[in-house]
């Protein structure tokens, strides 16, 4: 009787992971496909807006500059054109933008920040969720930028880090991004095989992925010189930053707290 009970505890407990696994896959496979067809829905309708919209009372400059952007991005996805590097740009900003957020969320939750804003489930649902999601879009960046002509990116320049003659320095550490992406998705549905110490331990890469993720999108993106770009790469940076300190500040707040109140009390001697 006790063997059968622990054959059903077992299948229960297998079955929701398994599950949750799929609904996992399922959800960052349809938020691929959403981002991939946002950016084909940009790259069909753009060009028709602008051209009835020609009322707008906008600049010359802009007007032509807005008109010629739309007009690329209406091209076909032919090599020569410049419509694939419109793609990986697309891909790498919400891949970035992803990548934030998840480090952002783990930090944020690490530190109790999250505690009692939202429920817990959502807590712990979007802090495995979200660097699923971004994995997919970075995997999405690096695979659409060898249909691009220009530069020519090998299966090598975007699989080994370094190998690249564009941007050597940082599109290798783009590279090396994709990995410790990967490695992080990879540990959540190894923890219980890698154990609580080494899957903290491995964890704390989040840190490293997003800094390098952050100089690849400085050095080597080429929209990283507009305003736009320079202050999101400032306020995603500095937010990650003040979650850190915040989170390190909360935890030696909450030891210290705990070590006065199991402080035992002094003696009196009469």
């Amino acid at each position: 009787m006790s063997v059968q009970s622990s054959r059903q505890t077992s299948t229960t407990s297998v079955l929701p992971s398994r599950r949750t696994y799929l609904i996992e896959l399922l959800y960052g496979i349809l938020g691929l496909m959403a981002g991939i067809a946002l950016i084909m829905a940009v790259q069909r309708l753009a060009p028709a807006l602008i051209a009835q919209a020609p009322a707008i009372p906008l600049p010359n400059l802009i007007q032509t500059t807005l008109s010629a952007e739309a007009r690329t991005m209406g091209l076909p996805l032919a090599g020569e054109s410049p419509a694939y590097w419109y793609a990986a740009r697309s891909g790498g900003v919400i891949a970035y933008l992803l990548l934030w957020m998840a480090t952002f969320w783990g930090v944020a939750m690490s530190g109790k920040m999250l505690k009692g804003l939202v429920p817990a489930a959502l807590v712990y649902g979007l802090h495995e969720f979200l660097p699923l999601l971004a994995l997919a879009f970075t995997a999405f960046h690096a695979l659409v930028l060898l249909g691009d002509a220009y530069i020519g990116f090998s299966v090598v320049d975007i699989l080994v880090p370094f190998a690249s003659s564009y941007n050597r320095i940082w599109t290798g550490l783009g590279v090396l991004t994709l990995y410790l992406s990967l490695a992080l998705v990879a540990s959540f549905y190894l923890r219980s095989r890698m154990g609580r110490k080494a899957w903290r331990t491995l964890h704390y890469a989040s840190f490293l992925a997003f800094a390098l993720a952050l100089l690849h999108g400085v050095m080597a993106g080429t929209d990283a010189s507009s305003p736009f770009m320079a202050w999101l790469y400032l306020f995603t940076g500095g937010t990650v930053l003040f979650a850190t300190f915040y989170r390190i500040f909360a935890v030696k707040s909450t030891r210290k707290t705990a070590a006065v109140a199991h402080r035992s009390p002094r003696k009196t001697v009469v």
